[in-house]
């Protein structure tokens, strides 16, 4: 059952979240009431106009309820990022890893309905939740289903290449650690293509930024030898990373790329990445999938789960959604009007 909540109020237009706990907590803004919040703008990779929009980590299960991904949420959240992403009229649907709650046969039946319903191309990567060494499905067979062929998968959508990869279980174990080996890294610098891509895979290539870094270790959450990874994806002709796992909006520079932490749809603060490539640079837009009731939530499971709770509330109240842009890299005069945010429930 869902926690108790108490929806907070708006000033200045913006969704603000309760004081939580009793406490006198210092009330932070989120989202723009009506509107998406530019999380980064990048000088590359530019485009003619290409758009993406990439959801990380929907955990989609059909029964489970509750828990700091608002597992009850799962199907909802999703199916407003597919239809705002029909509204928007996206060149492309990407998922950035962990589909599933937790692998299960009816979680990607569920998938394949809701995916079903997305924009062409819809391409997948997945997490460390989808794949179970040994299990079903194998690497391969989800590759085939939601890729169209073996990691790393290279596409032309819209205009803009994008680069798949699967970095889960690099020692052919289950664990929340990931990494992309030499075989891969290999096959993305060899399958002919030169023209300036981005990459999307499920594990950080960025140290996370503080307090997340608290509840989300690297040893954990980034890639295994991100350095060598990243001057590796550099190579390739990689200009930017987007990845998800870590449950948290962020981006940042690492070792010459752009680097993009994507947030889950489900859990606080539920949303989903609008990617925009044209002739100025790279946008980067965070489009909400709750309205005030339901960003009200996700922060109350947020701040009472053991291991996240006091990150999430830290960050909060400290003003870290109040920071955005992270990255800004163009000269905004250039830009066209930020995209709208979706009429959302809660």
């Amino acid at each position: 059952m869902a926690p108790d909540t108490e929806r907070g109020g708006e000033r200045n237009g913006r969704v603000e979240l309760p004081e939580t706990g009793g406490g006198s907590e210092q009330r932070e803004s989120v989202f723009p009431a009506g509107g998406g919040t530019t999380l980064a703008r990048f000088d590359r990779p530019r485009g003619s106009g290409t758009t993406l929009a990439v959801v990380a980590d929907p955990h989609l299960t059909p029964t489970d309820r509750g828990s700091f991904n608002v597992y009850h949420r799962t199907k909802q959240r999703f199916q407003m990022a597919v239809a705002d992403a029909h509204r928007l009229d996206v060149d492309g649907f990407v998922v950035a890893g962990d589909l599933t709650k937790d692998g299960a046969t009816e979680e990607f039946a569920l998938a394949d309905e809701l995916l079903s319903a997305a924009p062409a191309p819809t391409l997948a990567v997945p997490g460390n939740h989808d794949l179970d060494p040994g299990g079903e499905p194998s690497a391969g067979a989800f590759a085939d289903r939601y890729a169209g062929g073996e990691y790393p998968v290279t596409r032309e959508v819209g205009g803009t290449t994008v680069s798949l990869l699967d970095s889960t279980h690099p020692d052919g174990v289950e664990s929340l650690a990931g990494g992309l080996d030499a075989a891969a890294l290999l096959g993305l610098a060899n399958d002919g293509v030169t023209a300036p891509r981005v990459a999307v895979v499920h594990h950080a290539l960025a140290p996370l930024p503080a307090p997340v870094d608290t509840a989300c270790p690297a040893t954990q959450y980034r890639l295994r030898e991100p350095a060598a990874t990243a001057d590796a994806l550099a190579d390739a002709g990689v200009e930017l990373v987007v990845t998800g796992h870590a449950h948290w909006p962020y981006a940042t520079t690492y070792r010459g790329l752009g680097v993009v932490g994507a947030p889950s749809c489900c859990s606080f603060p539920p949303a989903y990445l609008l990617l925009h490539f044209d002739a100025v640079g790279t946008t980067v837009s965070i489009m909400p999938l709750a309205d005030e009731a339901g960003l009200t939530e996700a922060y109350e499971f947020a701040v009472t789960d053991d291991r996240r709770g006091d990150a999430v509330r830290a960050a909060v109240i400290d003003g870290y959604f109040g920071r955005f842009p992270m990255v800004e890299e163009v000269d905004t005069q250039a830009l066209a009007d930020p995209p709208t945010a979706p009429s959302v429930g809660n």
